[in-house]
């Protein structure tokens, strides 16, 4: 590569730098209240459930494994938290017999009590399948936690508590989605009793 392409790609890096860091003051208090929400399921026992396409399945997925085991501390019960993203069986039964749109509302139905919480990323906010599944939270009484990013979509009015990465670009949402989620995880694990 030449010079001019490194000083390029160092441009490019550092507006990407730039504009990740720019998200992250303006989110400070929906993220102190997602930690707070989380904090007060977990000492009561309830289940988080989450939900998510593409890249938002992935990180549905990995938030799930850093709740239920990178919380637990002394003096900190856990939080029980399953993605159901993570059953390709159960999904593509759903799919292939009702409806890809049906693939959340589905095992929900099934598994989810009063008092859980349903907790869905969705960079666009609109996803057929995760909205339906917001409509049934909502339905049966769970609390909903929808991450977000640009204008929130349909999501952002169906939720009680948004997390919303204010841009449009998907690659830079879901980077600071995985920055907010490993803050979230590290302040659940180090802070006993928020509550």
């Amino acid at each position: 590569m030449n010079r001019t392409g490194v000083s390029d790609l160092r441009d490019s890096w550092e507006e990407y730098v730039q504009a990740s860091a720019g998200c992250l003051p303006r989110m400070s208090g929906q993220i102190e209240q997602l930690v707070l929400e989380l904090d007060d399921l977990r000492h009561r026992g309830a289940t988080l459930y989450l939900a998510g396409n593409g890249g938002s399945a992935s990180a549905a997925s990995h938030l799930a494994q850093d709740l239920l085991k990178g919380t637990a501390a002394p003096g900190n019960p856990p939080i029980r938290a399953l993605s159901l993203t993570d059953n390709l069986s159960m999904l593509t039964a759903y799919a292939n017999d009702l409806g890809y749109d049906r693939v959340f509302v589905e095992p929900l139905k099934v598994m989810a009590k009063f008092g859980d919480r349903l907790l869905v990323i969705s960079c666009s906010g609109s996803s057929p399948n995760v909205v339906a599944a917001v409509r049934y939270a909502r339905d049966v009484g769970l609390g909903v936690i929808a991450v977000t990013a640009g204008d929130g979509g349909s999501l952002r009015a169906m939720a009680d508590i948004e997390v919303n990465v204010p841009t449009k670009d998907v690659g830079l949402a879901e980077a600071v989605h995985a920055v907010v989620f490993h803050f979230v995880t590290q302040a659940l694990h180090d802070r006993p009793g928020l509550r």
